[in-house]
């Protein structure tokens, strides 16, 4: 059995030219999608707080048609029971525009933005005890953004699924090597 150098170093060289574009795509999808994020939370409302049936709280935000048509709302139960929270958008004219009972600890809903003007998120609790929560509101992101989302996410998938087939592809040349 005769052992060839140059063909290890073959080997080496090409798997580490693809450890280093996986690695780049990975890195990628990354930057991507922490950029993507701030893109998206830059342009909304968030606060935490606790709520009971004594105190609400309430976030506004200055939202225009023009900008985006649709506005999102959002709440986060922390500490969930189910059916003890409500959650209200109000339109800059005080009308009441969409009233939804948070029946899981994550909860997005969507609205329609009519007229320039501050929109409301009203979160109230029919229970005493405090519950911690977390509520955004603010304008839909638009179609390049979602599309950030997306690209970040695929290059992420991408770059995992090329370092397993190059692990794959290591345990194999190495089991060759050593028969």
């Amino acid at each position: 059995m005769s052992f060839n150098w140059d063909s290890v170093s073959s080997i080496v060289q090409k798997t580490n030219i693809v450890l280093i574009v996986v690695g780049g795509l990975i890195a990628a999808g990354i930057i991507l999608s922490f950029y993507g994020n701030q893109i998206v939370f830059e342009e909304l409302v968030q606060e935490e707080g606790t709520v009971t049936n004594q105190q609400r709280m309430e976030i506004e935000m200055e939202l225009d048609p023009d900008q985006s048509r649709r506005g999102i709302y959002a709440v986060q139960y922390l500490d969930f029971k189910e059916d003890t929270l409500e959650a209200r958008v109000l339109d800059p004219f005080g009308t009441q525009i969409e009233v939804k009972q948070i029946n899981k600890d994550v909860f997005e809903g969507k609205f329609d933005i009519r007229t320039k003007g501050p929109y409301s998120l009203i979160i109230e609790s029919k229970i005493p005890e405090e519950s911690r929560i977390i509520g955004v509101i603010g304008p839909e992101p638009d179609a390049n953004q979602k599309s950030l989302a997306f690209l970040s996410m695929y290059l992420l998938i991408v770059g995992l699924i090329g370092m397993a087939g190059l692990g794959i592809y290591a345990i194999k040349n190495r089991i060759r090597r050593v028969s």
